[in-house]
């Protein structure tokens, strides 16, 4: 049976060749969106999943009360405490991301970007297999692990474990003993890494920065992931009461901290409101592309239908004599679904090479690897066998069910007629693909209006001319600014620890000046004193930073209007305020401190030389190719030994809407491959439809009717389409981007322009295409046209 409808399938594609082809290709295009989509989507939601212990394992949280701020960074010694004082807890292990790690080997220093400072039990918690000693496998301070790739780097074709590695831990040269190898991890893991050294190595660093030796003890150092296997059975109130007796044995009165758990699947995608430096997922973006591949798939099975139905005609008597010789609804209704299948299946080897040609783009554009990760491939094969099977099923049942339902006498005294309900389905589902490409069109251009929106709205500071160079490695940053600021075109020069705008924050709570009970949650920025003027900030109260005065350098602050605001100040120069009681000697004009993705928070700003992590230089325009070989002279005398880091405030500032750029070429992509689908699909259409109608054609000709007449009949009715179809597409639209836009404290406007270019990008398409088949119609010899049959 099976052999019998392929058979009569792959009969009924090579006759409809022009069919196959532009539906081929269509659900092609269609499929190899939708796969790379949902490689996406489900290395996203299968992230941290590769862990058999995933249940029971947790990540601890610190709430901090008086910033109202929750964060994943703990410290140290919570783990210890917890191991001995917590009998839920089968493991914990603490861990904390190396910032300078390398290997040396054959005298060049190879970094290793993802090393993990912790303890032996993290491999307990994680099940990560290991080759080598098993139990206590960091417990050497100068233990080391390396990843199977890793490993097949340095030691190729030999055996790693027991050999001895010189290693740049910071500045320092270290020698570690290789303990063992483990399996590389998925890279869609918190805890991914290449590399694991024991926990010392990071306390160790966090003693030089604060000079002393307090961070394995210290409560109030909070630097470390601290990781938990629970037992099946736990109990969350008694966790949570736990929790609680040790805040109150540490802290006593000082309810500063609140400790609590989070599920190891949460820790991906429900982390959007905790401050962490581990990657992070958005569901917003799963939800965003899942649209997206339906929508694609959905405009090439309409495509099928709408091709299906045109064809149906020269399939009525194929099945009025199938039905005369015995065959029923169910048996023919079957056949038509098989070839369906057969349809969409010949597609997908054609899907999977444009997917993989796609895929370098496609990954630069989600700014990240598109793997096929082997502990998802069951996933992988699952969801697209279940994709083609599923439009191959729902494309051919609408086709299938109508044509198995004909009447037989109809059918062969050839009195069957095309209908009006075929005719009403073909135009709805035109309609909605064309629906479809103007909500990505409209989208795309409102996406990229709040792209530019933010890169030419004034932020409250210079951002052009400006660029940033990267004091790490100047021993004598302060000498290397003056020297700056002696070139002709260097308007002006001024250190920060960051750059604006800032990537990253310093939270920082003050009391309210006449209530010392309540406390302002407030950002802390600091900078050198010429910072402020290199900038361009507004000083619109009292004055700006000044070496002639010297209290500022470590007694004095400026505040924000925000921060005036928050803080209930009426007149602010002059008061003090914060622990250290600084005297505020001007308040700033509000700025955007970090993006137009957020709000502008209260500012704290502090001044002193050694604040110059970065230096802000404001050059004359046009005088960049002159100062950059004058800068990097100058640090090759200052920092020979160092790469120099230099940024443009504007690259620095893309780099930030960075998404947002990817995110309208996205949708622009979909657009794209809509619009060739659609566009496949409704030139098949006019080819069947002109074909069926050239006697038609040929009458109206013998009548009088021009070539003109003719193809203007065909513009007016899909003028109409494309009109009602951009009208349908105007309230989703504005539905959904509204939603998108409220994301931000800063937006554009939609303008009624979008809609008006996706209706002229949309028409542009329909008539071309319609062109082409009505004029070539219009030109038939009615002779030739009558005889037809």
């Amino acid at each position: 049976m099976f052999k019998n409808y392929l058979t009569t399938a792959l009969r009924f594609l090579n006759r409809n060749k022009a069919f196959a082809g532009i539906n081929i290709l269509g659900l092609s295009l269609a499929l190899a969106v939708s796969f790379t989509c949902l490689l996406f989507v489900i290395n996203e939601m299968s992230f941290n999943s590769s862990f058999k212990n995933g249940k029971q394992i947790y990540r601890v949280l610190e709430y901090y009360l008086q910033l109202n701020l929750t964060s994943d960074e703990t410290p140290y010694v919570l783990s210890t405490s917890m191991k001995d004082d917590f009998p839920m807890v089968i493991h914990v292990a603490p861990t904390k991301r190396m910032g300078e790690f390398g290997i040396e080997m054959n005298e060049e220093l190879i970094p290793l970007n993802h090393t993990i400072s912790t303890n032996s039990d993290l491999f307990k918690i994680f099940d990560i297999q290991l080759s080598g000693q098993q139990e206590g496998i960091l417990d050497e301070p100068n233990s080391m692990l390396l990843s199977r790739t890793q490993s097949q780097k340095f030691f190729p074709a030999e055996n790693p474990i027991g050999k001895e590695v010189i290693a740049q831990v910071g500045d320092q040269e270290v020698l570690f003993v290789v303990k063992g190898i483990f399996d590389d991890i998925p890279i869609n893991s918190s805890v991914y890494a290449d590399c694991f050294i024991n926990a010392r190595w990071a306390l160790d660093k966090l003693d030089q920065r604060f000079e002393d030796e307090n961070s394995e003890t210290d409560w109030y150092r909070s630097s470390w992931q601290t990781w938990v296997l629970m037992d099946k059975d736990a109990d969350e109130t008694a966790l949570d009461k736990l929790f609680r007796d040790l805040e109150k044995k540490v802290f006593g009165s000082d309810d500063r901290y609140d400790y609590s758990m989070q599920s190891l699947s949460d820790v991906y995608l429900g982390s959007q409101d905790i401050s962490s430096d581990l990657q992070k997922g958005d569901m917003k973006n799963i939800h965003l592309f899942l649209a997206i591949a339906i929508l694609i798939i959905l405009v090439a099975a309409f495509n099928y239908i709408i091709l299906s139905t045109a064809v149906s005609t020269n399939r009525a008597k194929e099945i009025g004599i199938r039905k005369t010789i015995g065959a029923d609804i169910s048996t023919i209704r079957r056949q038509l679904l098989y070839e369906s299948v057969i349809l969409t299946i010949s597609a997908l080897p054609v899907a999977l090479v444009f997917a993989w040609m796609g895929r370098p783009v496609v990954e630069e554009l989600f700014q990240t690897e598109l793997l096929l990760i082997k502990s998802n491939f069951a996933m992988y094969i699952l969801v697209y066998f279940a994709l083609v099977i599923a439009i191959g099923l729902a494309s051919g049942l609408y086709t299938s069910s109508y044509l198995s339902k004909q009447n037989v006498i109809r059918i062969l005294n050839n009195t069957m007629q095309a209908g009006k309900g075929r005719s009403r389905v073909r135009f709805a589902l035109i309609v909605i693909q064309l629906v479809i490409f103007c909500v990505f069109v409209s989208s795309t251009l409102i996406v990229r209006s709040q792209y530019n929106y933010a890169l030419n709205e004034d932020p409250g500071y210079y951002n052009e001319d400006i660029l940033f160079v990267d004091l790490k490695g100047v021993q004598n940053p302060t000498t290397f600014i003056n020297n700056i600021k002696a070139y002709p075109s260097v308007i002006s020069a001024g250190g920060s620890v960051n750059p604006l705008p800032m990537q990253n924050s310093w939270p920082y709570s003050i009391p309210y000046p006449h209530d010392d009970s309540r406390k302002v949650y407030i950002e802390l920025m600091a900078v050198d004193f010429d910072f402020i003027e290199t900038m361009g900030l507004q000083v619109i109260e009292g004055r700006g930073f000044s070496r002639e005065f010297g209290s500022d350098g470590g007694n004095s602050c400026l505040l924000n209007e925000s921060a005036v605001e928050a803080l209930e100040l009426d007149e602010p120069v002059g008061q003090q305020i914060g622990v250290d009681s600084a005297t505020v000697i001007g308040v700033v004009k509000d700025f955007n401190l970090h993006s137009f993705h957020n709000e502008i928070p209260p500012l704290y700003i502090v001044a002193a030389d050694h604040y110059a992590y970065q230096v802000a230089i404001h050059y004359e325009k046009g005088s960049l190719n002159t100062l950059l070989p004058q800068i990097k002279e100058e640090w090759n005398r200052f920092a020979p030994d160092q790469a120099l880091n230099i940024r443009m405030i504007d690259e620095l500032t893309k780099e930030i809407y960075g998404k947002e750029r990817s995110l309208s070429i996205i949708i622009s992509l979909c657009a794209l491959f809509s619009l060739i689908i659609a566009s496949l699909g409704l030139f098949g259409l006019m080819l069947f439809i002109v074909k069926q109608q050239t006697k038609t054609i040929g009458i109206k000709r013998v009548f009088g009717s021009s070539e003109k007449s003719i193809v203007l009949s065909y513009v007016r009715s899909n003028f109409v389409i494309v009109v009602l179809a951009t009208i349908l597409s105007i309230p989703p639209t504005i539905i959904i981007m509204n939603r998108w836009l409220n994301n931000y404290p800063f937006r554009t406007d939609i303008h009624w322009w979008v809609f008006a270019f996706a209706f002229i990008i949309a028409l542009v398409m329909v008539l071309l295409t319609v062109l082409y088949n009505s004029f070539k119609a219009s030109r038939i010899n009615p002779v030739e046209a009558l005889r037809y049959e």
